[in-house]
């Protein structure tokens, strides 16, 4: 009886292990893309001179927007950092998909920035998705929908950076004040490889179960 119940669990921890291991599937990769835990979880902050704040006023959907202003010469920026580093392969394509709305005087600019990073540091690959600024809609109280299809770099070994930027330079009354919702980031992302304990455990089940047969055939 013990043999026959360890072979079976043995036998679906295998079954469990591989299929995690080889599986991929479309998935939104981006972690609170909707703000919608009330705070910047999932995000890294690189704050210029300006605020950063999660905004519960006219959000594109949900209760909660991220909200970034600059009004000197500065860089006011937050990232989806480093996405799962392992998990991409070479060139594949990526679907990215945001709601900005905003209003931008005196050179104020937002950019969206895509980066294949190195596990050492550096990039495979940046692109500024549009090509250049973005700009929503001229009424600051109307969401503008972006979407953009693109690839990865040959090197994603320290994942997918997916930037907002919001920017001054240095003209006087300059002003960048943007909100940002429903980020995702689509791919189809091969699972990050089974860590080295797991496959361990099933070793061990293993063992456990010839030594077990060993017993009972003496």
């Amino acid at each position: 009886m013990f043999n026959k119940k360890c072979t079976k669990l043995v036998a679906a921890i295998g079954v469990s292990l591989f299929a995690v291991a080889a599986h991929a599937a479309i998935q939104d990769v981006a972690v609170n893309g909707g703000f919608e835990t009330g705070d910047f979880t999932g995000w890294a902050q690189f704050p210029g001179t300006g605020p950063q704040e999660v905004s519960n006023i006219n959000p594109s959907s949900g209760l909660f927007s991220g909200h970034l202003t600059e009004t000197n010469p500065a860089a006011n920026i937050i990232k989806q950092a480093n996405l799962l580093p392992g998990a991409w392969t070479a060139g594949q394509t990526v679907d990215i998909q945001f709601d900005i709305r905003g209003t931008a005087q005196a050179g104020g600019v937002f950019f969206a920035e895509l980066f294949s990073e190195l596990s050492g540091g550096g990039t495979s690959k940046s692109e500024i998705l549009g090509g250049g600024p973005l700009f929503p809609n001229g009424n600051p109280d109307v969401w503008t929908t972006y979407n953009f299809t693109t690839a990865v770099g040959p090197d994603t070994s320290g994942g997918v950076t997916l930037q907002f930027n919001a920017a001054c330079g240095a003209v006087n009354g300059c002003l960048a004040d943007y909100f940002i919702d429903n980020v995702s980031i689509v791919a189809d992302v091969n699972a990050v490889p089974v860590p080295a304990a797991a496959w361990l455990f099933g070793s061990g089940l293993l063992g456990l179960v010839g030594i077990a047969r060993k017993k009972k055939a003496a």
